[in-house]
């Protein structure tokens, strides 16, 4: 039997049955993907509805969409549309290749795929297809099963031959490069808990029933032996959430506010404060982050202080404890981990470069701060195996030469439920005039990626991803930029009395390029909070009565 009369012998099988399809996940999964619906969809499109349950839930919760359920399987568009009339459901349903979306489907809102991509044949082109058909700024929800290393391979194979899959990724990183093929791009990855079937008396009662039908009991035989199957391999997999945008820009994870100039400046001085003033002929030759230390900016993550805020806030809704110990990788001038202190009881601020460590220790102690804050190599921590909580980085990544070797240690120290935090950027353009003009803004060892390799890395040194949200980065706007830009230089002119004015522009203008950054680019990288679990340590469980 070839994969593909497998997958209709199946399908088969769930129609016949009438089967409720839940996708990855179940009722939580169900739930994740409701709450990702934007409230103003009014064009939803069910890609690989199955039955229609995920259809229907559609357009009960969202009453004024437009819902069509798609399948390419006209048993299962049977069975959706009978069951859509017994609960007068509004959800309309069309038998269709999803690689053929163009012909029913355009400008959606919303596409979703509760789990129908594991028996594409043609991803890539459907995922295109998917991009084609979506209104800019319009999402894809997909839903994914990720599978552990340690799932044996016997079981993946007799999966493929039951079920008849087509597309079987190997890990987040396999699914992003799909996107990005497409030009869609993450939004959000959210991991949902291990998945399986509960067998209830109620289930048990139904399979008796159907078993006395003679023409029901060898589908039923059937059904048993490939839901056996699933629950086996439940132990072995998580179901993954995953939001995308059309289009080389994901929507924001926060709203932008407006910054506070007081506040800034305030900031900008602070942070500066510990720092010697240097003539111009040493600060030309500054990489943009050593000059951004000069001058005050903290530049402690894409968003800043917020942004690690954020982070803070997410690693204690999974589980990292007040009086935890957290190691911040790179803590530059220290902001970062002044922050984590504010929510963690226990924090230390780790860098590589001397002169960063004594401005941070510099401004902790002026806030009275309990960061402790010392020198050294991520790779090379010296702390005990599994003594830290949780593990945070602020891009650390992009800049270091040896970014295995750091997760490989990070790793190392963090207890068995322990989190790493890391902000990451996805490239999305990576011509040679983009990655020059990225290098200049930001520095010349920075490495530019798109969110695929990011993932890659992390899965390669043994890492989950439980939760990624694209961040705002916070950018200064035109106006914003020119009044600091205004103060700062009238700040160095105060106190450093030898620069002359043709020196004051120039180091104006150098304000204005490191800070304002990217603002010139049409295709700016794309920012992500991550946060990772070590590989096999979450055992919770959700199940669903069969």
């Amino acid at each position: 039997m070839n994969a593909l009369s497998a997958q209709d012998y199946y399908c088969s099988i769930v129609a016949a049955l009438k089967q409720k399809n839940v996708p990855p996940g179940g009722e939580a999964m169900m739930e994740a993907i409701l709450a990702a619906v934007p409230d103003g969809a009014s064009r939803i499109i069910d890609l690989g509805c199955n039955t229609g349950w995920v259809a229907r839930q559609l357009a009960k919760a969202f009453p004024k969409a437009k819902v069509l359920g798609l399948d390419i399987n006209p048993a299962m568009i049977e069975a959706a549309e009978e069951a859509a009339w017994q609960e007068e459901s509004t959800a309309t349903f069309a038998c269709i290749d999803g690689a053929a979306l163009h012909t029913v489907a355009g400008a959606a809102d919303v596409i979703v795929c509760g789990g129908s991509a594991a028996f594409f044949e043609r991803p890539a082109e459907v995922y295109r297809a998917v991009a084609a058909c979506l209104r800019p700024g319009g999402l894809l929800i997909d839903c994914h099963y990720v599978y552990d290393d340690e799932v044996p391979t016997a079981l993946r194979v007799q999966e493929r031959r039951m079920f008849g899959l087509g597309w079987m990724p190997d890990g987040l990183s396999a699914i992003a490069s799909v996107y990005e093929d497409a030009d869609l791009t993450m939004a959000t990855i959210r991991r949902l808990p291990r998945f399986r079937f509960e067998d209830t008396a109620a289930a048990q009662l139904a399979r008796q029933i159907l078993e006395g039908v003679p023409e029901m009991q060898a589908l039923v035989e059937e059904m048993t032996i490939r839901r056996n199957l699933i629950n086996t391999l439940a132990g072995y997999r998580y179901p993954y959430l995953l939001v995308a945008s059309a289009g080389s820009r994901a929507a924001a994870g926060e709203d932008g506010e407006d910054r506070d100039l007081t506040k800034a400046i305030a900031t900008l001085d602070l942070f500066s404060g510990p720092i010697p003033r240097q003539p111009m002929a040493v600060l030309r030759e500054y990489l943009p982050y050593r000059f951004l230390a000069y001058v005050g900016d903290p530049d402690a993550a894409p968003g800043g202080g917020r942004a690690v805020e954020t982070m803070a806030r997410t690693l204690e809704s999974l589980g990292t404890k007040a009086d935890g110990r957290v190691l911040d990788i790179g803590s530059f001038t220290g902001l970062s981990s002044i922050v984590l202190a504010s929510h963690f009881e226990h924090v230390t601020g780790l860098d590589i470069e001397a002169e960063f460590v004594d401005i941070a220790t510099s401004i902790g102690g002026a806030l009275a701060s309990p960061v402790e804050f010392r020198i050294g190599d991520g790779a090379e921590t010296g702390f005990a195996t599994g003594y830290f909580d949780a593990v945070t980085m602020t891009a650390t990544l992009a800049y270091t030469p040896h970014p295995q070797a750091l997760l490989a240690e990070a790793r190392r120290i963090l207890k068995p439920n322990g989190l790493l935090a890391e902000f990451v950027y996805h490239h999305h353009d990576r011509t040679p005039q983009m990655a020059n003009k990225i290098r200049t803004a930001v520095g010349p060892d920075v490495v530019l990626a798109p969110l695929s390799r990011r993932l890659a890395m992390f899965e390669t040194a043994g890492f989950d991803l439980l939760d990624l949200r694209t961040m705002e980065t916070g950018a200064a706007t035109t106006s914003e930029q020119t009044v600091l830009r205004d103060y700062v230089t009238h700040r160095e002119q105060v106190l450093d009395g030898c620069k002359s004015d043709e020196e004051l522009a120039e180091f104006s203008d150098m304000f204005t390029h490191f800070t304002g950054r990217l603002s010139d680019c049409v295709d700016k990288p794309v920012a992500y909070l991550g946060i990772f679990s070590k590989r096999g340590q979450d055992t919770s469980w959700q199940t669903i009565e069969d």
